[in-house]
């Protein structure tokens, strides 16, 4: 197969029909994703044989394409996997899914189809540690209807990253709009303080991250003590331990502000993206 490639990315297009994932050598310029940010993403392991967490991802990306009134017709979830699996077979990839609304119009789209793009890069873990950490002092989240979920308007994690690369921070942490802690840069944010889990609700305008989804079902199915809630940055100065995740695993928070955690890793976690 010949690979079309940009970067360090492999592309591959979707007809309408949704049945056959092709190498991308041109693409409809300009397009709804480019002039609007008409759609959605989903960043995922391919992992070796499988999509790791895909029935989650398949399930938030059903919730934002009924929000943004997508057609789904042309979602092959089998096809996917079967695309990947002859592409890709023994092998450990990083996968971004672009659905974007296909046509023309402008503010006022045309209609309902979708196309879909593939973005296939060699997967690199989490790094295991995050030593400088801040807040961050120029990004805040509001709340909208799409805060859940990933869509093709990633603006506000653009300008905290560029801030977090300026001031030489390992992670940034972004604050909603009132000033609770919300998440951070790429992932969502967890603590720990005398054994109970704490993670920001998603009134405070974080995305529902599948890591997230995860780790909180596996608290749920041990027993293990936790709060979604809405806290204050001085919460997390108070903690143990603090740590992010995202689809490629989780990384722990050396330090922020005075306060010093501990890094010893959570196995128990840590194996749920083994």
């Amino acid at each position: 197969m010949n690979n079309f490639m940009i970067e360090i990315d492999t592309i591959f297009t979707n007809s309408l029909s949704g049945n056959d994932w092709i190498s991308l050598d041109s693409s409809e310029i300009p397009n709804r994703a480019m002039n609007f940010g008409d759609g959605l993403f989903e960043t995922m392991v391919w992992d070796f044989k499988e999509i790791r967490f895909f029935e989650k991802h398949l399930k938030r990306l059903s919730g934002g394409m009924q929000l943004l009134n997508l057609d789904d017709s042309s979602i092959n979830a089998d096809g996917l996997i079967q695309f990947l699996a002859s592409s890709f077979p023994s092998q450990r990839m990083r996968v971004r899914w672009n659905v974007y609304r296909s046509g023309q119009g402008k503010y006022t789209p045309e209609g309902n189809e979708v196309k879909q793009m593939l973005q296939i890069s060699e997967f690199k873990p989490a790094p295991k540690i995050k030593k400088k950490v801040d807040v961050s002092l120029k990004t805040q989240l509001f709340p909208n209807s799409w805060s859940a979920f990933k869509t093709l308007n990633a603006l506000p994690y653009v300008l905290a990253n560029q801030e977090r690369k300026d001031r030489g921070l390992d992670e940034i942490i972004l604050l909603d709009h009132r000033g609770y802690i919300s998440e951070s840069g790429a992932s969502n944010i967890f603590w720990v303080k005398d054994e109970v889990f704490f993670t920001p609700a998603l009134s405070c305008s974080c995305i529902n991250g599948v890591s997230r989804q995860v780790i909180l079902d596996y608290l749920i199915l041990k027993n293990i003590p936790f709060e979604e809630g809405e806290f204050l940055p001085s919460e997390l100065e108070a903690a143990d331990q603090a740590f992010v995740s995202n689809c490629t695993g989780i990384s722990y928070l050396e330090s922020y502000n005075k306060t010093h955690y501990s890094t010893f890793p959570l196995q128990h976690l840590n194996d749920l993206f083994e």
